[in-house]
Protein backbone atom coordinates (compact mmCIF):
# COMPACT_ATOMS: atom_id res chain seq x y z
CA UNK A 1 0.00 0.00 0.00
CA UNK A 2 1.33 3.74 -1.59
CA UNK A 3 1.34 6.08 1.50
CA UNK A 4 0.94 9.83 1.51
CA UNK A 5 4.59 9.97 1.23
CA UNK A 6 5.33 7.73 -1.32
CA UNK A 7 2.68 8.70 -3.31
CA UNK A 8 4.41 12.43 -3.60
CA UNK A 9 7.55 11.17 -3.97
CA UNK A 10 6.71 8.84 -6.59
CA UNK A 11 4.38 11.94 -8.12
CA UNK A 12 5.33 13.76 -11.32
CA UNK A 13 3.11 16.56 -10.06
CA UNK A 14 5.63 16.77 -6.99
CA UNK A 15 8.02 19.24 -8.93
CA UNK A 16 5.57 21.61 -10.49
CA UNK A 17 3.55 22.14 -7.63
CA UNK A 18 6.77 22.59 -5.45
CA UNK A 19 8.20 25.08 -7.87
CA UNK A 20 4.30 27.07 -7.74
CA UNK A 21 4.16 27.43 -4.13
CA UNK A 22 7.56 28.81 -4.53
CA UNK A 23 7.53 30.93 -7.01
CA UNK A 24 4.25 32.45 -4.37
CA UNK A 25 6.84 32.54 -1.57
CA UNK A 26 9.16 34.53 -3.54
CA UNK A 27 6.37 37.33 -4.35
CA UNK A 28 5.32 37.17 -1.16
CA UNK A 29 9.05 37.61 0.22
CA UNK A 30 9.14 40.75 -1.98
CA UNK A 31 10.94 39.87 -5.26
CA UNK A 32 8.79 42.21 -7.61
CA UNK A 33 9.16 45.18 -4.89
CA UNK A 34 12.42 44.51 -3.77
CA UNK A 35 13.55 43.71 -7.46
CA UNK A 36 15.39 40.36 -6.40
CA UNK A 37 15.64 38.91 -9.88
CA UNK A 38 19.67 38.07 -9.76
CA UNK A 39 18.54 36.09 -6.52
CA UNK A 40 15.79 34.84 -8.08
CA UNK A 41 17.35 33.84 -11.43
CA UNK A 42 20.19 32.09 -9.46
CA UNK A 43 17.56 29.88 -7.55
CA UNK A 44 15.85 28.52 -10.67
CA UNK A 45 19.45 27.76 -11.93
CA UNK A 46 20.38 26.38 -8.94
CA UNK A 47 17.36 23.94 -8.82
CA UNK A 48 17.31 23.33 -12.45
CA UNK A 49 20.80 21.73 -11.41
CA UNK A 50 19.44 19.72 -8.84
CA UNK A 51 17.12 18.35 -11.45
CA UNK A 52 20.10 17.14 -13.83
CA UNK A 53 21.88 16.23 -11.18
CA UNK A 54 19.32 13.34 -10.04
CA UNK A 55 18.49 12.52 -13.35
CA UNK A 56 22.37 12.37 -14.76
CA UNK A 57 23.58 10.45 -12.09
CA UNK A 58 20.68 8.56 -10.60
CA UNK A 59 20.51 9.40 -6.94
CA UNK A 60 17.63 8.03 -6.44
CA UNK A 61 16.98 4.76 -7.22
CA UNK A 62 13.05 4.83 -8.69
CA UNK A 63 11.68 8.16 -10.50
CA UNK A 64 11.17 10.83 -8.20
CA UNK A 65 11.87 14.76 -8.12
CA UNK A 66 12.28 14.89 -4.00
CA UNK A 67 16.14 16.26 -4.63
CA UNK A 68 14.67 18.95 -6.04
CA UNK A 69 11.73 19.46 -4.29
CA UNK A 70 13.39 19.51 -1.19
CA UNK A 71 16.47 22.01 -2.18
CA UNK A 72 13.27 24.19 -3.45
CA UNK A 73 11.27 23.77 0.29
CA UNK A 74 14.30 24.51 2.46
CA UNK A 75 15.59 27.68 0.18
CA UNK A 76 12.23 29.33 0.66
CA UNK A 77 12.34 28.16 4.55
CA UNK A 78 15.52 30.54 4.38
CA UNK A 79 13.52 33.41 2.88
CA UNK A 80 15.65 35.80 4.56
CA UNK A 81 18.30 34.72 2.42
CA UNK A 82 16.42 35.74 -0.74
CA UNK A 83 17.87 39.68 -0.60
CA UNK A 84 21.69 38.20 -0.23
CA UNK A 85 22.68 38.23 -3.75
CA UNK A 86 26.44 36.80 -2.74
CA UNK A 87 25.04 33.62 -1.37
CA UNK A 88 23.07 33.06 -3.86
CA UNK A 89 25.56 33.17 -6.44
CA UNK A 90 28.02 31.03 -4.76
CA UNK A 91 25.13 28.87 -3.78
CA UNK A 92 24.67 28.53 -7.82
CA UNK A 93 28.33 28.03 -8.23
CA UNK A 94 28.83 25.41 -5.52
CA UNK A 95 25.80 23.46 -7.43
CA UNK A 96 27.38 24.11 -10.98
CA UNK A 97 31.14 22.71 -9.94
CA UNK A 98 29.23 19.44 -8.59
CA UNK A 99 28.01 18.54 -12.51
CA UNK A 100 31.33 18.29 -13.72
CA UNK A 101 33.15 17.57 -10.69
CA UNK A 102 30.96 13.86 -10.86
CA UNK A 103 31.47 13.41 -14.38
CA UNK A 104 35.40 12.89 -13.80
CA UNK A 105 34.50 9.83 -11.85
CA UNK A 106 37.11 7.26 -12.14
CA UNK A 107 38.56 9.05 -14.77
CA UNK A 108 42.17 10.63 -14.05
CA UNK A 109 42.49 12.28 -17.19
CA UNK A 110 39.39 14.05 -17.33
CA UNK A 111 41.04 17.39 -17.34
CA UNK A 112 38.35 19.22 -18.90
CA UNK A 113 35.65 17.90 -16.35
CA UNK A 114 37.94 18.91 -13.64
CA UNK A 115 38.98 22.60 -15.20
CA UNK A 116 35.01 23.40 -15.34
CA UNK A 117 34.45 22.00 -12.00
CA UNK A 118 36.89 24.28 -10.48
CA UNK A 119 35.71 27.23 -12.36
CA UNK A 120 32.73 27.98 -10.32
CA UNK A 121 34.54 27.88 -6.91
CA UNK A 122 36.57 30.22 -8.59
CA UNK A 123 34.32 32.35 -9.52
CA UNK A 124 32.08 32.16 -6.33
CA UNK A 125 35.72 32.68 -4.48
CA UNK A 126 35.81 36.07 -6.01
CA UNK A 127 32.50 37.62 -3.97
CA UNK A 128 33.52 35.09 -1.17
CA UNK A 129 37.65 34.50 -0.42
CA UNK A 130 36.09 31.74 2.13
CA UNK A 131 35.11 29.49 -1.11
CA UNK A 132 38.41 28.89 -1.32
CA UNK A 133 38.67 26.63 1.66
CA UNK A 134 36.40 23.93 -0.07
CA UNK A 135 38.72 23.24 -2.88
CA UNK A 136 41.45 20.95 -0.53
CA UNK A 137 38.11 19.33 0.57
CA UNK A 138 37.75 18.83 -3.08
CA UNK A 139 40.93 17.68 -4.03
CA UNK A 140 40.54 14.55 -1.07
CA UNK A 141 37.05 13.94 -2.81
CA UNK A 142 38.56 13.44 -5.95
CA UNK A 143 41.64 11.09 -4.46
CA UNK A 144 39.03 9.08 -1.79
CA UNK A 145 35.52 9.32 -3.27
CA UNK A 146 36.00 9.77 -7.19
CA UNK A 147 39.19 8.65 -7.79
CA UNK A 148 39.90 10.79 -10.78
CA UNK A 149 42.99 12.30 -8.50
CA UNK A 150 46.28 12.68 -10.65
CA UNK A 151 48.79 15.50 -11.34
CA UNK A 152 47.21 16.45 -14.91
CA UNK A 153 44.02 16.60 -12.78
CA UNK A 154 45.15 18.46 -10.14
CA UNK A 155 47.01 21.39 -12.59
CA UNK A 156 43.82 21.49 -14.17
CA UNK A 157 42.31 22.38 -11.11
CA UNK A 158 44.55 24.83 -10.46
CA UNK A 159 43.64 26.55 -13.97
CA UNK A 160 39.86 26.43 -13.17
CA UNK A 161 40.51 28.18 -9.88
CA UNK A 162 42.55 30.94 -11.17
CA UNK A 163 40.80 31.97 -14.59
CA UNK A 164 37.63 33.68 -12.92
CA UNK A 165 41.35 35.86 -11.18
CA UNK A 166 42.41 36.47 -14.64
CA UNK A 167 39.66 38.46 -15.49
CA UNK A 168 39.54 40.04 -12.58
CA UNK A 169 43.11 41.03 -12.40
CA UNK A 170 43.31 42.60 -15.31
CA UNK A 171 40.39 44.99 -14.24
CA UNK A 172 42.23 45.73 -10.98
CA UNK A 173 45.68 46.83 -12.88
CA UNK A 174 43.28 48.58 -15.36
CA UNK A 175 42.15 50.42 -12.94
CA UNK A 176 45.12 50.51 -10.82
CA UNK A 177 43.66 49.32 -7.35
CA UNK A 178 45.82 46.92 -6.23
CA UNK A 179 44.38 47.38 -2.19
CA UNK A 180 40.71 45.61 -2.80
CA UNK A 181 42.74 42.23 -3.89
CA UNK A 182 44.79 42.20 -1.38
CA UNK A 183 42.09 43.07 0.83
CA UNK A 184 40.16 39.87 -0.47
CA UNK A 185 42.67 37.27 0.43
CA UNK A 186 43.02 39.53 3.93
CA UNK A 187 39.51 37.70 4.86
CA UNK A 188 41.07 33.93 4.57
CA UNK A 189 42.83 34.95 7.79
CA UNK A 190 39.81 36.78 9.55
CA UNK A 191 38.71 33.91 12.07
CA UNK A 192 36.08 35.72 13.68
CA UNK A 193 34.60 34.39 17.34
CA UNK A 194 37.61 31.83 17.44
CA UNK A 195 40.20 33.63 18.18
CA UNK A 196 38.26 37.30 19.42
CA UNK A 197 36.31 35.12 22.22
CA UNK A 198 37.96 34.25 25.55
CA UNK A 199 35.67 32.08 27.21
CA UNK A 200 32.88 29.56 25.89
CA UNK A 201 29.59 31.39 26.86
CA UNK A 202 31.38 34.20 25.56
CA UNK A 203 31.94 32.20 22.09
CA UNK A 204 28.76 30.84 22.10
CA UNK A 205 26.54 34.35 22.56
CA UNK A 206 27.96 35.06 18.71
CA UNK A 207 24.87 32.60 17.64
CA UNK A 208 22.10 34.55 19.74
CA UNK A 209 23.01 37.05 17.26
CA UNK A 210 21.77 35.09 14.21
CA UNK A 211 18.30 35.63 14.93
CA UNK A 212 15.43 33.15 16.06
CA UNK A 213 14.41 32.70 12.41
CA UNK A 214 18.17 31.43 11.53
CA UNK A 215 18.85 29.23 14.52
CA UNK A 216 15.31 27.82 13.46
CA UNK A 217 15.88 26.60 9.85
CA UNK A 218 19.17 25.40 11.22
CA UNK A 219 17.84 23.21 13.42
CA UNK A 220 15.22 22.10 10.83
CA UNK A 221 18.43 21.52 8.38
CA UNK A 222 20.25 19.73 10.89
CA UNK A 223 17.31 17.21 11.70
CA UNK A 224 16.35 16.65 7.86
CA UNK A 225 20.57 15.99 7.18
CA UNK A 226 20.77 13.98 10.43
CA UNK A 227 18.52 11.79 9.61
CA UNK A 228 19.12 11.01 6.08
CA UNK A 229 22.51 10.39 6.97
CA UNK A 230 21.56 7.47 8.85
CA UNK A 231 19.02 6.16 6.95
CA UNK A 232 21.63 6.12 4.07
CA UNK A 233 24.09 5.04 6.34
CA UNK A 234 22.05 1.76 6.77
CA UNK A 235 20.87 1.43 3.63
CA UNK A 236 24.01 1.61 1.23
CA UNK A 237 24.37 -1.20 0.36
CA UNK A 238 21.20 -1.06 -1.75
CA UNK A 239 22.83 1.61 -3.67
CA UNK A 240 24.89 1.35 -7.00
CA UNK A 241 29.10 2.28 -5.91
CA UNK A 242 29.35 5.36 -7.91
CA UNK A 243 26.27 6.48 -6.38
CA UNK A 244 27.14 5.70 -2.57
CA UNK A 245 30.50 7.69 -3.49
CA UNK A 246 28.38 10.78 -4.54
CA UNK A 247 26.34 11.09 -1.59
CA UNK A 248 29.63 10.49 0.76
CA UNK A 249 30.75 13.81 -0.98
CA UNK A 250 27.62 15.20 0.09
CA UNK A 251 27.88 13.77 3.74
CA UNK A 252 31.62 15.36 3.95
CA UNK A 253 30.57 18.99 2.49
CA UNK A 254 27.59 19.05 4.76
CA UNK A 255 29.60 17.80 7.64
CA UNK A 256 32.06 20.75 7.26
CA UNK A 257 29.54 23.09 6.36
CA UNK A 258 28.32 22.27 9.92
CA UNK A 259 31.72 22.69 11.51
CA UNK A 260 31.95 25.79 9.77
CA UNK A 261 28.86 27.14 10.68
CA UNK A 262 29.83 26.24 14.66
CA UNK A 263 33.21 27.92 14.40
CA UNK A 264 32.11 30.91 11.91
CA UNK A 265 29.40 32.01 12.87
CA UNK A 266 29.55 35.17 11.18
CA UNK A 267 29.11 33.59 7.89
CA UNK A 268 26.23 31.95 8.33
CA UNK A 269 24.21 32.83 5.42
CA UNK A 270 26.89 32.00 3.26
CA UNK A 271 27.58 28.57 4.69
CA UNK A 272 23.45 27.64 5.39
CA UNK A 273 22.99 28.01 1.67
CA UNK A 274 25.70 25.87 0.78
CA UNK A 275 24.23 23.35 3.80
CA UNK A 276 21.11 23.21 1.79
CA UNK A 277 22.44 21.63 -1.54
CA UNK A 278 24.11 19.20 0.85
CA UNK A 279 21.11 18.11 2.69
CA UNK A 280 18.66 18.21 -0.25
CA UNK A 281 19.91 14.77 -1.95
CA UNK A 282 19.88 13.19 1.88
CA UNK A 283 16.37 14.02 2.94
CA UNK A 284 15.08 13.18 -0.71
CA UNK A 285 16.76 9.63 -0.28
CA UNK A 286 15.17 9.10 2.61
CA UNK A 287 11.79 10.43 1.61
CA UNK A 288 11.53 8.35 -1.42
CA UNK A 289 12.97 4.73 0.03
CA UNK A 290 11.32 4.14 3.15
CA UNK A 291 7.66 3.34 3.62
CA UNK A 292 7.04 2.31 6.86
CA UNK A 293 4.36 4.05 9.21
CA UNK A 294 6.83 5.93 11.00
CA UNK A 295 8.44 7.44 8.35
CA UNK A 296 4.75 8.37 6.84
CA UNK A 297 4.12 10.03 9.64
CA UNK A 298 7.73 12.00 10.12
CA UNK A 299 7.48 13.12 6.54
CA UNK A 300 4.13 14.67 7.21
CA UNK A 301 5.45 16.17 10.07
CA UNK A 302 8.55 17.54 8.27
CA UNK A 303 6.05 19.53 5.58
CA UNK A 304 3.84 20.82 8.70
CA UNK A 305 7.06 22.50 9.83
CA UNK A 306 8.14 23.21 6.72
CA UNK A 307 5.30 25.15 6.14
CA UNK A 308 5.37 26.77 9.54
CA UNK A 309 9.00 27.90 9.18
CA UNK A 310 8.17 29.51 5.44
CA UNK A 311 4.68 31.09 6.92
CA UNK A 312 7.03 32.74 10.16
CA UNK A 313 9.69 33.63 8.59
CA UNK A 314 8.06 35.70 5.87
CA UNK A 315 5.55 37.28 8.50
CA UNK A 316 9.13 38.18 10.37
Amino acid sequence: MKRIQNKIALSRLSLPTTAFLALLVWIAGGVIEQKLWLQLACFVLSSYIMVELNTTFVLLRTYSRMVSCVFIVLSCCASFLFNNSYSSVATLCFVASLMPLFKSYQDKESVGWTFYAFIPLGAASLLWAQMLFLVPIAWVLMATCLRSFSLRTLMASVLGILTPYWFALVYFVYTKDYNTPLEHFRQLADLGPITACSTADEYFSRFSLLGFERLLCLAFAVILFVTGFVHFFRNRFQDKLNTRMYYDIFITYGFLLLTGIILQPQHFDMLFHLLIVCTSPLAAHYITHTKTYITNISFIVMCVAALAIIVLNIII
